[in-house]
């Protein structure tokens, strides 16, 4: 193993001078990034870490990268899903418009849920209703 100095941090993985394909989606333009590498590099690249969750191809537990090309969808404002973007909107102008009361009801019912605020139950209740 290289002494420190000895070797251009990026060109060879600590030294190592094997490379491992597990190691391909943790890399940009050559460069190991390091494990749980997230979010998006410029227009060229987007990291992302998801946990294994036991199901096909997946070991439970073990955290999984994953490495995309960058891409702009084609449209998020289509027919398919207008409806839910309007429901959505008029859940938030509900719950700004009720009373600090109304609020603190859902607020004292959202405490039995796991820490989920009053805000995030009421928004799900009325987006099941």
């Amino acid at each position: 193993m290289p002494k420190f100095g000895q070797v251009q941090f990026g060109n060879d993985y600590f030294g190592e001078h094997v490379f491992h394909p597990e190691w391909a989606n943790r890399t940009y333009r050559g460069i190991v990034m390091g494990f749980n590498v997230r979010k998006q590099l410029g227009k060229e690249v987007i990291f992302r870490v998801q946990p294994g969750n036991g199901y096909y191809g997946t070991e439970k537990g073990k955290r999984y990268q994953h490495k995309y090309k960058y891409f702009v969808p084609a449209s998020i404002n289509n027919p398919q899903s207008q409806w839910a973007r309007e429901k959505f909107a008029q859940a938030v102008k509900n719950w700004q418009a009720m009373t600090e009361e109304q609020k603190k009801e859902y607020r004292l019912k959202a405490q039995h849920r796991g820490g989920m605020s009053g805000y995030n139950l009421y928004i799900r209740e009325y987006m099941k209703s």
